[in-house]
């Protein structure tokens, strides 16, 4: 295997991976593409919750209640979004922190970004992962639902064990 040498490689770069490298901090709305979507979504569904889910903004007591919450969720393996929106018991309280996380993100985003489009799914599969197991963790009407739930089967890029977690929830009716 070849080393890779990290100068070679700035000084093959474009300007406009270069352009991206230097401003990190920034957003760049062109960084991904819709080709870029399966990669993401499967990124996401593996990207480790403590890391995520820790950075939603908490004070005092919600704060320790949210480590606790994670600290918990570490206790029985869910460890990823995969895990958390997937399993057969999903803590509630880790699903209401997944759907807030996320619900930030689509302010942070730039409307029908791939970025918003990963966050608006996700933010969709918590809420839908809540009331699989009979609970309600937001305040959307069930058109609204509905409508999220005909966007998200639209996906082309959503992988099948999403979709048919989608659809179940579209076929057990109205929220």
């Amino acid at each position: 295997m070849a080393n890779f040498d990290s100068s070679e490689a700035v000084f093959q770069s474009s300007t406009e991976q270069l352009a991206k490298i230097m401003n990190l901090d920034e957003a760049t709305p062109d960084a991904w593409s819709e080709e870029d979507m399966p990669a993401m979504l499967r990124h996401q569904l593996a990207a480790p919750l403590e890391f995520d889910l820790s950075s939603v903004e908490m004070k005092g007591a919600e704060a320790k209640k949210r480590d606790r919450t994670l600290t918990g969720a570490a206790k029985e393996r869910i460890k990823s979004f995969e895990d958390l929106l997937f399993h057969r018991e999903p803590p509630l309280a880790l699903l209401r922190l997944s759907k807030e996380f996320f619900k930030r993100r689509l302010q942070e985003c730039k409307k029908d970004s791939p970025e918003w489009n990963v966050a608006y799914l996700f933010y969709l599969l918590s809420i839908l992962a809540a009331r699989d197991h009979a609970s309600k963790i937001s305040s959307l009407m069930s058109s609204e639902l509905r409508k999220g739930m005909k966007w998200a089967l639209e996906r082309r890029w959503m992988n099948e064990k999403t979709r048919q977690f989608v659809e179940l929830a579209a076929r057990a009716g109205s929220p």
